[in-house]
């Protein structure tokens, strides 16, 4: 028996964090031979892939050639033979299972045209199953129309919260989805002494303060939003400061936005959050899309309330009187208006009850190792979790 793990994509991000620990708790069950394809252009990738390589010397790292591209599925009809040759170099590894990394539908789609090509049984873990449209993409109409030849490569889909299963099924999906939740070091963020973070950060005590925590990247994540709905209403503007923590193609326009709407703010660079968690009254997700944030559960694992669009995990987790309209800068302003007239209320014992017990680290690698152990015939050790 034998795992073949796959990512084309060029660039890291939040869903590899999550797909290396759970191929660490993978590894850790000792499954037999585990090899990873990726992409020499993605180094950060490479980088923990060597890392883990060193912790468990039966992972075998190759590294491929290419890498995706934004215009994925249509590559697929115009270069046929990137398939045919996949299949080849997989029919020769003859791994029992091929689990593909997904940042998108698009993203590593070639090792599901070429496992089915192969014979070979196959699992998709895609946090973020939604449309290019969607996710606000360049052609993004003709995008999907392309992809939507691809919900139904795998034999598998994992994905990490309620809505995101509802969405492969609204996508047209007929395989069977797992979900497993993102997990969170929850002896990491736990409560503290915000005036003491609050020092520690530099920020005014004197302030409601409004917190981001992410890529400065207005497309998806949209801290211009937060800008608005603040300088739209000036109570707001008199007793909030906002406070961003991130870096991103963004940032410069970010800082010159907060100094001419004459919005009390910081733009920090990244850092601890579980400080930044302590200092904050509130987070805030205006985000377009996301799958289920580590944010957002960082933060309510440390007792800090989270306003999020009404979407996605934020829609999963969070009251409906934490939600707004996404990318409607009235309803994130009567969100917070809102929030500030109850009191700034702390989230339910409730709700962080069901984030440390469920969206643990420990949970995570249990789920996310059962879930692809159990894919494979035949396989079905007792699973280690640390």
């Amino acid at each position: 028996m034998s795992l073949l793990f796959y990512d084309d994509s060029p660039v890291f991000g939040g869903h590899e964090v999550m797909a290396l620990l759970g191929l660490d708790a993978v590894l850790s069950n000792d499954p037999g031979p585990v090899r990873f394809l990726a992409p020499s252009a993605n180094g950060k990738l490479r980088e923990n892939l060597a890392a883990l390589a060193g912790k468990h010397p039966h992972l075998e790292i190759e590294l491929l050639e290419e890498h995706s591209s934004k215009l994925e599925s249509l590559r697929h009809l115009v270069r046929p033979a990137r398939i045919r040759k996949l299949a080849r170099r997989f029919r020769e590894i003859a791994p029992s299972l091929v689990v593909a990394i997904q940042g998108n539908l698009e993203h590593s789609s070639l090792a599901l045209l070429a496992a089915r090509r192969a014979g070979i049984p196959s699992a998709s873990y895609l946090p973020v199953p939604h449309t290019n449209v969607e996710m606000g993409a360049r052609f993004g109409a003709v995008r999907d129309l392309f992809c939507s030849r691809l919900i139904n490569l795998p034999d598998t889909y994992i994905t990490i919260s309620d809505e995101m299963a509802k969405m492969l099924k609204e996508r047209g999906t007929s395989v069977p989805v797992e979900i497993v939740y993102n997990g969170i070091d929850t002896d990491r963020f736990q409560p503290g002494d915000s005036p003491a973070a609050c020092r520690q950060l530099g920020l005014p005590s004197a302030k409601v303060r409004i917190g981001m925590v992410g890529r400065i990247e207005f497309r998806q994540k949209q801290q211009h939003l937060l800008v608005e709905a603040v300088a739209a209403d000036p109570t707001l503007v008199a007793s909030c400061h906002l406070v961003f923590a991130g870096e991103g193609p963004d940032s410069a326009s970010l800082v010159e936005i907060l100094r001419k709407s004459g919005v009390s703010g910081t733009v920090l660079p990244w850092t601890d959050p579980a400080e930044l968690y302590r200092a904050m009254d509130v987070m805030v997700i205006p985000s377009r899309y996301e799958g289920l944030p580590l944010v957002m559960l960082e933060a309510l694992s440390s007792g800090t309330p989270v306003l999020g669009s009404d979407r996605d995990g934020m829609r999963d987790l969070l009251p409906p009187e934490w939600r707004f309209q996404p990318g409607d800068v009235a309803s994130l302003g009567a969100a917070l208006v809102r929030f500030l007239s109850q009191g700034r209320p702390r989230p339910s014992a409730d709700l962080v009850g069901r984030v440390r017990s469920t969206m643990s680290l420990r949970c995570f690698r249990q789920a996310f190792s059962s879930a692809v152990l159990g894919l494979v015939p035949g396989m079905n050790p007792p699973l280690r979790t640390s």
